[in-house]
């Protein structure tokens, strides 16, 4: 994932190839052909929209998307950093639809055209920034550019690819995001945009060994600034400590629902990005459910302290 500057700084560009890492997503998901391509595009997005996010303390910044369109698919989630790594998940990852006419895979067709997509920006201070927009066409790279747009009022052009073969598995997949900044002429858009177009589908530029920095080229013809290059990968990071600390926001009931469920035996908690397996002993639920108990209590009494000073 490369990010830069042209037009004299005028305009910004990320450009990505993450082939890599949506490859290991339709590993890990095992998902139909469209929604491969779909969780590939969210993804690839997703990593696009973190580049511009700034690392301004300890903690690492982080940009979520949702998308609920309606479709088969359900909710899909990618989350992203700038340092380059990426994770998503599918409610239904084995949705399917008819194929186009033109032959390429129907991705509106699985995610659906008649929800939302949800931009979560957190900065590592603060509240999180979330900005919500009506899907425009559920191909996702249109609904991000017009997230940016309409949220963030920052006019920009997205375009998205990702190409399965036809075993399943992902043979190109990349992304590129250019935004136009204040000082740019009318001229300048026009002719920017005409160049974007001309690049067809990158998945394809791929496929003919033209890499990000050939887009780059192509993009800005008089040169521009290169101010940030990083490997794009998947990881999730997930953790016992963050299963744990999860099923204690979920509350004492769920927790015991859950230690129902699974019997003596315990129980498995499925990560949504890794599917990873974290087997939680029935000793271990009760504890849990005994650290909700008592910090809501020490709340609850802390509470009734606070109303007898006010009182």
């Amino acid at each position: 994932m490369i990010r830069a500057v042209g037009l004299g700084g005028r305009a910004r560009a990320v450009v990505a190839a993450t082939t890599s890492s949506v490859e290991e997503l339709r590993r890990l998901h095992d998902p139909s052909p469209e929604v491969a391509a779909a969780i590939g595009r969210l993804a690839t997005g997703a990593l696009l929209l973190a580049s511009t996010l700034e690392k301004i303390t300890r903690r690492e910044p982080l940009l979520t998307v949702e998308v609920d369109g309606g479709g088969p698919a359900g909710r899909l989630i990618a989350t992203a950093s700038p340092a380059g790594w990426v994770r998503a998940m599918v409610a239904n990852p084995l949705a399917t639809s008819d194929q186009r006419a033109d032959g390429k895979l129907d991705v509106s067709g699985v995610v659906g055209a008649e929800g939302q997509l949800v931009v979560t920006r957190d900065p590592g201070i603060g509240e999180p920034y979330r900005g919500v927009v009506n899907l425009v066409s559920g191909e996702l790279a249109k609904d991000l550019a017009f997230y940016l747009s309409e949220s963030e009022q920052s006019p920009a052009a997205v375009v998205l690819g990702v190409k399965c073969l036809r075993e399943g598995r992902i043979a190109n997949a990349g992304g590129l995001l250019v935004q136009l900044l204040p000082g740019v002429s009318d001229r300048e858009a026009l002719e920017l945009t005409d160049r974007i177009r001309s690049l067809g589908a990158v998945s394809s530029r791929l496929a003919d060994g033209k890499g990000p920095r050939q887009w780059l080229a192509e993009i800005f013809p008089e040169g521009c600034s290169i101010f940030g290059e990083v490997p794009a990968r998947f990881f999730c990071g997930c953790s016992m400590e963050r299963v744990e600390r999860a099923l204690k926001l979920l509350g004492a009931d769920e927790i015991r629902a859950v230690l129902e469920e699974g019997g003596h035996g315990g129980s498995d908690v499925i990560c949504g990005f890794c599917r990873m397996a974290y087997t939680l002993h029935p000793a271990r639920l009760r504890e849990l459910i005994a650290e909700v108990e008592s910090e809501r209590a020490r709340f609850n009494c802390q509470d009734r302290d606070e109303i007898g000073m006010r009182n």
